[in-house]
Parts: structure tokens; C-alpha cells; sequence
């Protein structure tokens, strides 16, 4: 008879959580069943959320990455908001593909070291909001096959480096917005085969930008450009011979001013450029996209095991791993051993 007590007791104690995947130690669950969680101050990841989570609220982490998977098996997920974070970097497919919930993923004050290829891919309509962030290396096809209702949005934010073919074959309905904030380089073909239904690029320092940066910006059917501010040296010199094939770039020029050498800060780019006021320069030859067209190997899309703290390997990132786990809910291992039990309990009784 004792037996059975003590198998009981670890079936009511046990099961519940193994089955609807208890709250993460990070993190305090509040709702029903937990749906609403949010993670403070932490340097672990968590490795799973409650099955049938909502909202995610993560606050003051400092981590090596938001890992691959890290929020699969949440169906009901509608938000993720990330505020005053510090990320290594964004792996691939860490956030979930073709999801019919979620609706929103916000970065707040949070500084995000590289974004990996396949980041953000196969998204279904979505707003993803970027505030007051950092952000040093948008590697090639963070954004990637997303063609539905997207709406991205950058405000006093910070890149310091967007690759070529960082956005490609991304195709929206809705807005891309960058108000405020700076881009420090701008590859070639950074925003390729990329089209959104309306572009809002205004008060932004640019430090350098090579050409054919957005090779659809001219066929945008709302674009709205002002206030941006250019270092006036060598590498703005290729724009003059471009402007009068590139509506959206005389418009940049048109509305920009330059930012130094000191000797210039503060006049008219356009006055700049066509009065050849940047000096000392080799001679620039006119550039045609194919001049600015960088090597490409279109990869193939794959979304790697997500990996948890364990066992002393390491993966991409330099974490330490063991083994491979869900983002979300319970994983098959621990559904296997809720229903042994419950079985054993039920041939006792």
C-alpha cells in the first residue's frame, strides 16, 4: 500500500508540470495556466515556456543568444517583448515560422551583437519594433522569405553594419520605418528583391552607403525621405553620376546634409556634390548595378537543433550544451514518462 501513496504523490506532483511545462525558473508565470510570463534579470535562457503561454515579457538579460526554437510549440504566443536586454546574438530561426498568433515581437533599450541568417524567415503577418537598440551586424539574409503583411519598424536605433543581401525576398504589404537612430554601413544589395508597400526613412546619420543599397526603393508606392545626415568624403562621390537614374537618391540628396569633415558640417549634400566640394579624391567611375552587384550564393534554409547549457560542448555561439529541447511546452522524453506513470499508478490501483 505504501507504494501506492508514494507513486501517487509523484504523479500529482509531477505530471501536471511535465504535461502543461512548468513555469521556467527565470521567470514568474501569472493567468491561466501561466499565460502571461515575464523573465527578469537573467543570464540563462530559459529552456522551455507553459504550453499554452501568450505573452513573454523578458527584462535585463544578458545572454549569448536567443537560441534556435526558442519559442516553438506556443500556439497561443500573440507578443514577445524584449526590454534592456543584451544579446550575443539572433540564431536562426529563433523565432516561429508560419505562426497564426503572433502578432508582435518589440525590442526595447536592448543591444543585439549579430543577427544570423534565417533570424526572422517564413513570418505570417507580424509587427516587429525595434526602440532605442543597438544592433552591430545584420549578416546576410536575417530577413528573410517573409512575404506577407510585415510591418518593421526602427526608431532611435542604431546598425552599425547591414551585409549584403541582409533582406532578401522579403515582400510586404505594410511599412518599413526608420526614424531616427543611425546606419553606419550600408552594403551593396543590403535590401535585396525586397519590396514594402510604403518606406519612411527620416533623421538618420548614415556614415558610409555604397551603391544600389535598395534596389526596388524606386518603385515603393509611398516613400518618404528627410533629414538625413552623410559623412561627405570619397565614398558619397559615386552618387552624383547616379542621381539622375535614382529618383529615391536624388531625394536622399536633395533633403541631406553632411555631418563632417568640419569644413563641411552642415551644408546641402546636393550643394556638396555638385559643386565638387569633397577634395582630394581619385577619380570615380559611373557605376551600374552590376558594378555594385556583390558575389551571391543564395544558401539553403535550415533551422539548427536548439541547444541547452550542459554537458561543456560548444556550439556556434560558444555556449556550453548537452542536448537539444523544444522552446515551448514539453518535450517527448518527459510525455513518455507522464503516461508510464500514470499507467503504473493505474495497474496498482
Amino acid at each position: 500500500m505504501w507504494m501506492f501513496y508514494v507513486t501517487a504523490l509523484i504523479f500529482v506532483c509531477t505530471v501536471p508540470k511535465i504535461i502543461l511545462g512548468g513555469c521556467p525558473k527565470e521567470c514568474v508565470c501569472r493567468g491561466t495556466g501561466g499565460a502571461n510570463v515575464k523573465c527578469p534579470a537573467s543570464v540563462d535562457f530559459p529552456e522551455s515556456f507553459p504550453a499554452n503561454t501568450e505573452k513573454i515579457v523578458i527584462d535585463e538579460f544578458t545572454v549569448t543568444e536567443i537560441p534556435p526554437k526558442a519559442f516553438d510549440n506556443l500556439p497561443n504566443l500573440t507578443s514577445i517583448s524584449f526590454s534592456r536586454c543584451n544579446f550575443g546574438q539572433v540564431s536562426a530561426c529563433a523565432f516561429p515560422k508560419n505562426h497564426k498568433n503572433l502578432k508582435l515581437i518589440q525590442f526595447d533599450m536592448t543591444v543585439i551583437g549579430e543577427m544570423k541568417q534565417g533570424a526572422f524567415s517564413y513570418l505570417n503577418p507580424v509587427s516587429i519594433v525595434f526602440s532605442k537598440s543597438s544592433i552591430t551586424t545584420m549578416r546576410g539574409y536575417s530577413f528573410w522569405n517573409i512575404n506577407t503583411a510585415l510591418q518593421l519598424s526602427f526608431t532611435q536605433t542604431t546598425v552599425h553594419l547591414i551585409e549584403p543581401y541582409a533582406f532578401y525576398n522579403v515582400n510586404s504589404s505594410l511599412e518599413l520605418r526608420y526614424d531616427g537612430g543611425a546606419l553606419k554601413t550600408l552594403r551593396s544589395m543590403a535590401f535585396a528583391n525586397t519590396r514594402f508597400n510604403s518606406v519612411v526613412l527620416q533623421n538618420i546619420s548614415f556614415d558610409k552607403m555604397e551603391c544600389h543599397v535598395f534596389p526596388e526603393l524606386d518603385r515603393i508606392s509611398s516613400l518618404t525621405i528627410a533629414g538625413s545626415q552623410f559623412m561627405c568624403n570619397c565614398d558619397i562621390l559615386y552618387m552624383k553620376s547616379a542621381l539622375p537614374f535614382s529618383p529615391s537618391l536624388k531625394k536622399l540628396v536633395e533633403t541631406g546634409t553632411c555631418k563632417s569633415p568640419e569644413q563641411l558640417k552642415g551644408m546641402a549634400m546636393n550643394d556638396v556634390l555638385v559643386n565638387n566640394k569633397v577634395e582630394n579624391c581619385p577619380e570615380v567611375k559611373t557605376q551600374t548595378i552590376q558594378d555594385c552587384r556583390p558575389p551571391q550564393e543564395i544558401p539553403t534554409p535550415a533551422c539548427p537543433d536548439r541547444i541547452v547549457m550542459g554537458d561543456g560542448k560548444s556550439n556556434e555561439s560558444g555556449s556550453s550544451s548537452s542536448k537539444t529541447k523544444p522552446g515551448g511546452g514539453a518535450d517527448n522524453a518527459k510525455l513518455s514518462l507522464a503516461l508510464a506513470v500514470i499507467i503504473f499508478v493505474g495497474i496498482i490501483i
